[in-house]
């Protein structure tokens, strides 16, 4: 009878796992939330099973206790990551490492394609009561219990990962777009003037940008800017300021009055959190004139026969402060066959393999042997001195350059 009494006992706890696995897996198919799958788990082991001390460790950047019970009074700190390595499977804890984990009874670490994932400990409060131990009788069911749970939270996690990267992706794939619709694509090529540009991300997209704005009468703006940072938010608000521009020249005539709300919008935008660094130039092809305000930018360059003229007066960055400080205007005379360059500090900077940047030197090379040559060519041979002396290094940060030829107008 007694045999009997046991093999209905075992076929009753058989049915009973199977009754709990399935119980589980429907509630990890639902996408039972973390919270709530580990509240069930918690009642499967402690009233179900009879586990009276239980602490479950999770890694995920670091380990995390997760789940604790029956630890009011013995709960000592306890190293996961130091543990897990002592422990390569299942295992009785012996004496000498007691000290350190209480009254624990069963270390049990949790793998899952090699990888460690969790680190579940167990014990009973009533060691002394004259009865098979839950904790040994269940040991194999709660291993494959834990392994069920644990591995579902990591499965779900990496899936949460892998759909914010997705879309991540979507994300940087539009504002790549975006960006490339600031870009200009076709640059003035008319007998008084001549440009050409190159744009060189960092990332997908970058917080650089340049312009040429044809304002009629042979007069046009030219343009560029770097915003502080790199990635989303730089592109974000450099299309915001793209759009601000525009609108400002296409209502403001007054070059100082055009960079001061500049400041202001770039300022509200960003919240002080980020600025512009701007080069703004209102060129007049008849009167052989450029106005400009150079807005803590890297100096353009502006190439007249027998030197080369740094276009430094203007003001702060825009957006540093709600109102700018100062702000000078800066005039020079385009003397027959000029050539300007401007550039952001991605070219300059950039270091080759030595640790050495490049610096304006090459630049100004190219724009004095070059100095009767095409913008097309003089811009095509800054690009190319710079992907020499870069060589197999990674971009340090945003490209843009631009090259203006102003060419004579006695030959029009």
């Amino acid at each position: 009878m007694a045999r009997l009494e046991r093999i209905i006992e075992r076929l009753e706890l058989k049915e009973f796992q199977l009754k709990t696995l399935l119980e589980v897996s429907k509630a990890i198919n639902d996408n039972m939330p973390r919270a709530q799958l580990l509240e069930l788990f918690e009642h499967i082991v402690k009233d179900e099973l009879g586990i009276t001390r239980l602490s479950l460790y999770e890694r995920t950047e670091r380990w995390d206790r997760i789940l604790s019970f029956g630890n009011a009074d013995r709960d000592p700190a306890v190293d996961a990551e130091q543990l897990f390595g002592t422990f390569a499977d299942i295992q009785t804890i012996n004496s000498d490492i007691e000290g350190r984990l209480g009254a624990f009874d069963v270390a049990v670490p949790v793998y899952h394609q090699e990888k460690p994932l969790a680190f579940l400990l167990i014990g009973d409060i009533d060691e002394e009561e004259q009865r098979m131990s839950p904790v040994v009788k269940h040991l194999n069911f709660i291993q494959t219990l834990t392994n069920l749970v644990v591995v579902a939270m990591e499965n779900r996690r990496l899936a949460a990962r892998q759909l914010q990267q997705e879309r991540d992706k979507r994300e940087w794939e539009l504002a790549a777009q975006m960006q490339q619709m600031l870009v200009p694509h076709d640059l003035p090529d008319t007998p008084l003037l001549g440009a050409a540009g190159w744009y060189q991300p960092h990332q997908l997209v970058g917080g650089d940008y340049y312009d040429l704005i044809p304002l009629g009468e042979d007069r046009y703006v030219v343009c560029v800017a770097d915003v502080s940072g790199k990635g989303i938010a730089a592109a974000m608000l450099m299309s915001n300021f793209h759009a601000t521009l525009r609108a400002s020249l296409s209502r403001i005539g007054d070059l100082e009055e055009v960079v001061h709300h500049l400041n202001e919008r770039v300022f509200a935008n960003a919240r002080g959190e980020r600025f512009i660094t701007l080069f703004l130039g209102h060129v007049d092809l008849r009167a052989r004139r450029i106005r400009f305000v150079n807005a803590g930018h890297n100096d353009p360059m502006l190439r007249v026969p027998g030197k080369t003229i740094l276009l430094h007066d203007g003001c702060i960055a825009l957006g540093m402060m709600p109102k700018l400080p100062f702000l000078r205007i800066g005039e020079v005379e385009l003397t027959p066959c000029c050539v300007l360059v401007c550039y952001t500090d991605g070219l300059v900077e950039q270091e080759d393999a030595h640790g050495r940047a490049f610096e304006t030197q090459p630049v100004e090379e190219a724009m004095t042997l070059l100095a009767q040559a095409q913008a097309t060519e003089i811009n095509a041979a800054i690009m190319s001195a710079f992907e020499s002396h870069r060589g197999s290094e990674p971009y340090l940060d945003d490209i843009a350059l631009l090259t203006c030829r102003f060419k004579d107008p006695t030959n029009v």
